[in-house]
């Protein structure tokens, strides 16, 4: 008669599987984050894709390129200017055009 005496070996057993079944229910919440997370960054992944479409589309790229090109050629610009000994009035002048020039130089494609 076992019906109120339970054995070690049951109890054990009983344990073995609560803690089994813990694991299991563990196990699977992490396989669910997993894969939420594999979606999550799919979904990022998509959208850096799309942005640097846009960016490259926008223009804006090849804007920043004219205007790092234009700022290279007033440094070079005033350089020779000095060089050359051209006189200290005339330089803001003449750097105020180029700049001005490469301001316009930049927006000339957005049409």
């Amino acid at each position: 008669m076992k019906l109120f005496k339970w054995s070690k070996q049951d109890q054990q057993k009983k344990q073995e599987q609560d803690r089994i079944d813990f694991l299991k229910e563990e196990n699977d919440q992490l396989l669910d984050q997993i894969e939420s997370l594999k979606l999550d960054v799919t979904e990022l992944e998509v959208e850096n894709q799309h942005l640097t479409e846009m960016v490259s589309r926008s223009g804006f790229k090849r804007r920043l390129l004219r205007i790092g090109m234009g700022l290279a050629v007033l440094v070079v610009t005033y350089a020779l200017l000095v060089l050359v000994g051209e006189r200290n009035s005339n330089l803001p002048w003449l750097l105020l055009i180029e700049a001005a020039f490469i301001f316009v130089m930049g927006r000339g494609d957005d049409r």
